[in-house]
């Protein structure tokens, strides 16, 4: 059951019906985590606002996908696993490999996938705190400084909607595939 249950159209005041349509014009439709994000409508327009700024962020909709889903996948975010997977197929993202991240595996080789997955999992075991070896290895792998503002910018996103979802027990969205 939703501990945090949705804010609907015959429960919303002013401020949460005006967060929840800009999501619907942003996104075409509302979502549960949304919905229930709306008891709080000057979160909701900055949940909003941050994702709209990643996607114009520097990181491509393949990267923001696989830091996305491995941070689901770390943190253990019900929701987050099923939209994540609904959104690379939207985004047209290899399938495959945002299949496997699902399963909590490290993508193999030298991809830019399977470097940003293992930067991703240092930067979240570190706190941030690289090494500056480690740190010169992120350039070398090339990410340049203001795609890792973006990449620890994303790590935040997911931190929250992951603890959010998971505080909320929001319920998946029912076009979501099933995992």
């Amino acid at each position: 059951m939703q501990r945090i249950p949705p804010v609907t159209a015959e429960t919303e005041t002013l401020q949460q019906k005006a967060a929840r349509d800009k999501v619907r014009a942003a996104w075409g439709k509302p979502l549960n985590i949304t919905d229930a994000m709306a008891h709080n409508p000057a979160v909701l327009e900055g949940f909003l606002a941050f994702w709209t700024a990643l996607d114009k962020s520097g990181l491509s909709h393949e990267d923001r996908e696989v830091i996305c889903m491995d941070m689901a996948v770390q943190n253990g975010c019900h929701y987050c696993v099923p939209a994540h997977l609904d959104m690379a197929a939207a985004r047209k993202i290899d399938m495959e490999m945002i299949i496997r991240i699902s399963k909590g595996e490290l993508i193999s080789g030298d991809s830019r996938a399977a470097r940003l997955q293992r930067l991703t999992r240092r930067l979240v075991e570190t706190g941030g705190k690289l090494e500056d070896a480690e740190l010169a290895q992120a350039h070398a792998d090339g990410f340049d400084n203001g795609q890792l503002v973006a990449i620890i910018a994303e790590i935040a996103h997911c931190h929250f909607t992951n603890s959010f979802n998971r505080l909320a027990n929001t319920t998946p969205d029912a076009h979501y595939p099933e995992i």
